[in-house]
């Protein structure tokens, strides 16, 4: 597949992919009389393997530039995406473009559906954080020609650009804090690892506490929604269970912060009883508390490079991906400190 085509579908695609003339194809796409049910059978069928998108503009009838961009998000409660979603409006706006901000609550087929809504509205390009549990709605992306950019995860074996952030160094910066101020049972909130920044991050802790000579209980290793949405339920389940850790390390900030809700509602204080250290030092752009300890990475330049990269896809195609991998530093604040030790108050 190569997203890079700058080619819309179009019912002469259909019209070569099936043998049936553009007019038939048009009214089986209409769903107009006239049309055998078998005939109009497999012309979807075929519209629907090539990408073809019904009844929108974007499927071959587009003209011109709309100057918008559609930002696909997975989830717009957390305020990482706040974050970045802010900054890319504005630099959109900077350059001419408004922009169309959709969210997919981490589920495969929402991101379809709003690929397909981005497709409908005529948008000139994507900047989308996928969910990484289908490719549907990347290959409709690729199929039409239509310009993306993956913000926060990757694909391995996908030719795409991208802008992320050294998930697995963020992994080992917070598996090595953790173990040096004397934590060796720790509980690692992650996601699912289809996500490649949970199985970075994941990664990344496993191989500090390796160095280090912890052995990591795989009781302790426990997947989370991406989304937080079930926080505070895990955790009460985890402290109902009875496990015996005396550190976190959280998926994300967002994680971290119901788990520390969690944790308070118990009675369990923060950090004298557990330390927490979350991920996207979000806090570095909005000031509440608790000061957590996150990995920070630079989320205006993600943002920033995604929409440079994008709108010079736009104006110019390309041909080789640009995938950019940034840096990731460990802020320390007031959710970390060393284990108590038995007998102390």
């Amino acid at each position: 597949m190569n997203k890079r085509n700058n080619r819309r579908v179009k019912l002469t695609d259909i019209a070569a992919k099936t043998g049936f003339t553009v007019g038939t194809i048009s009214k089986a796409l209409q769903n107009k009389e006239g049309i055998a049910l078998e005939t109009r059978e497999s012309i979807m069928k075929a519209a629907r393997e090539i990408g073809y998108i019904a009844n929108s503009q974007a499927g071959g009838l587009r003209s011109g530039s709309s100057k918008t961009v559609a930002i696909i998000v997975s989830d717009i409660a957390n305020p990482l995406f706040a974050i970045e979603i802010k900054i890319c409006v504005a630099e959109l706006e900077k350059q001419g473009y408004r922009a169309i901000v959709m969210g997919t609550e981490e589920r495969a087929e929402r991101e379809e559906q709003a690929v397909i809504s981005a497709l409908n509205k005529n948008v000139d390009g994507v900047l989308l954080c996928p969910t990484q549990k289908s490719l549907d709605g990347i290959r409709l992306l690729q199929q039409n020609g239509m310009p993306f950019v993956l913000m926060g995860r990757r694909f391995d074996d996908l030719d795409a650009d991208y802008v992320v952030c050294d998930d697995e160094k963020g992994g080992y910066l917070a598996g090595q804090h953790l173990a040096e101020l004397g934590h060796q049972r720790i509980l690692v909130l992650t996601a699912d690892p289809r996500i490649s920044s949970s199985g970075e991050r994941l990664r990344g802790f496993q191989r500090a506490m390796a160095e280090r000579g912890i052995e990591i209980d795989p009781a302790l290793v426990v997947e989370m929604d991406a989304s937080a949405s079930d926080s505070v339920q895990k955790i009460e389940e985890i402290l109902a269970s009875n496990l015996n850790f005396t550190a976190i390390f959280a998926f994300s900030d967002y994680i971290a912060w119901e788990t520390i809700y969690a944790l308070n509602s118990h009675g369990v204080r923060v950090p004298e009883d557990v330390s927490i250290v979350g991920f996207d030092d979000v806090q570095s752009h909005m000031r509440f508390p608790p000061p957590l300890t996150s990995v920070h990475f630079p989320k205006r330049t993600v943002s920033t490079r995604c929409v440079e990269i994008l709108l010079e896809q736009i104006r110019r195609g390309g041909d080789a991906p640009v995938q950019q991998v940034l840096d990731a530093h460990l802020v320390v604040r007031s959710t970390t400190a060393a284990p108590r030790k038995r007998g102390e108050g």
